[in-house]
């Protein structure tokens, strides 16, 4: 291409799509003008946000779209004429503008030869986290394995024997079939058969670099702000939980009509729990004004309740009476009916997800933490209260019924509520006993 004399009016630069008003170049043969900075545009990148390879393009034709005028980052307009990213694998129809795929080079690497793209997407990714199949069934599956988080062998069962409201070590959702077990009967460790066949590694859209799996006692994900005591992905800086890491870029969502896409820079008012301004957490509808953040997104969709003989049901609006507040059947405290909420549609209860969840739903049940600087010896987590002879909190002095710590020393009677310790600042301090 031949490239004429810089100009200096108001134009639109056709390698990007973004008004110019400064030095530009211009194509004496076929008028294309481009700002100065983009005659310097990669020609192929790898993006996170995608599985292969994308290409550079001045025009687009129609043919090449399925969403034909949405960016998949932005989801506004993308010009047939004006320049952007789509996909170099044919009948693939992803498409972005140049702005949003380099925006943060974080996201995306740039491809010298197109020959390289099917490297960089191959041997590094989906590894398995099975070290060895030692039983199979009559269908092929397994039926014992080892596995590279657990020292001990685990069992396939396809049915619950006896009621228990253990958690699956990687999720830390309560077990539901199928599921493995360890094999050793003192040891309690089990896993969905999902999460058994989590990939060691594998690529993920939040950061071009591959995510690497890892079991932890006590690990916050930076994701959905939640305490977890299951499996994560490194992703880059990232720690991130699984039930975070299994979640799309692009979403359909049963609580909302259209479609919804993650913005990194999005910090509105979640529509599910009101909270905002939470960094790398949002989702919004790029047709209306819908936000959802990934605390509310990973909520399982049911759960069972001492206060419910029914399963209670993720409800996404209270339209009865919507003017006034409603009432948390747990708490007894006000409900906002804007809000998510659990409900039982047989018995009329509603309460908050925080009442029916607890306040650190993903931590397990008797792990140990390091905490000199509030108590002398170390604590211990617990989700209830029953079974266990508790007397007061030691710090506000009301009785222990929910999430709570206590000493490990048997004769001590320390206690201290988990809102206790976040009313002071100190959960972030307190470090797991590995």
């Amino acid at each position: 291409m031949v490239w004429g004399q810089r100009i200096s009016i108001p134009f639109i630069c056709d390698a990007c799509g973004t008004e110019g008003n400064c030095m530009s170049y211009i194509c004496s043969t076929c008028n294309i003008l481009v700002h100065k900075d983009c005659i310097k545009l990669p020609r192929i990148i790898k993006f996170s946000r995608h599985g292969h390879c994308l290409l550079h393009k001045y025009f687009l034709e129609t043919h090449e779209l399925s969403r034909k005028d949405h960016c998949k980052i932005c989801f506004n307009e993308v010009k047939l004429e004006r320049g952007s990213f789509s996909c170099v694998k044919p009948g693939c129809s992803y498409v972005v503008h140049v702005n949003c795929a380099l925006e943060d080079d974080r996201f995306y690497e740039v491809v010298e030869q197109e020959s390289q793209c099917e490297e960089l997407y191959g041997a590094k990714s989906l590894q398995s986290s099975i070290n060895r199949v030692l039983e199979v069934n009559e269908d092929g599956e397994a039926t014992k394995i080892e596995h590279f988080i657990h020292q001990h062998c685990l069992v396939l069962a396809d049915k619950i024997v006896e009621e228990t409201d253990r958690q699956c070590d990687g999720c830390m959702l309560p077990v539901s079939t199928p599921f493995y077990y360890c094999s050793k009967s003192e040891c309690h460790f089990c896993l969905h058969k999902r999460c058994v066949e989590l990939p060691r590694v594998k690529r993920h859209w939040f950061y071009r670099s591959s995510a690497t799996l890892y079991s932890t006692r006590f690990e916050h994900c930076d994701l959905c702000h939640r305490y977890c005591s299951g499996f994560f992905y490194k992703i880059g800086e990232w720690d991130v939980c699984v039930r975070c890491a299994e979640v799309a870029d692009i979403i359909e969502f049963p609580g909302h009509e259209h479609i919804l896409f993650y913005d990194f820079k999005c910090s509105e008012r979640c529509n599910g729990c009101g909270k905002s301004g939470r960094k790398y957490r949002s989702f919004r509808c790029g047709e209306c004004s819908f936000v959802l953040d990934f605390a509310c997104l990973s909520l399982p969709r049911s759960v069972l309740h001492k206060s419910d003989q029914h399963m209670l049901n993720l409800t996404y609006r209270d339209d009865n009476d919507y003017s006034k507040h409603r009432y948390c059947d747990i708490c007894e405290g006000k409900r906002d009916p804007s809000l998510w909420y659990y409900s039982c549609s047989i018995c009329d209860t509603s309460a908050h997800p925080d009442c029916v969840l607890g306040r650190h739903p993903s931590l397990k049940d008797g792990i140990k933490f390091s905490s000199w600087h509030i108590h002398g010896n170390d604590l211990l987590f617990f989700r209830k209260a029953e079974g266990y002879s508790v007397s007061d909190c030691s710090r506000c002095g009301k009785s222990c019924r929910e999430e709570f710590f206590k000493c490990v020393e048997p004769t001590c009677n320390y206690i201290i509520h988990c809102k206790c310790v976040e009313l002071n600042n100190n959960l972030k301090l307190l470090s797991v006993i590995r």
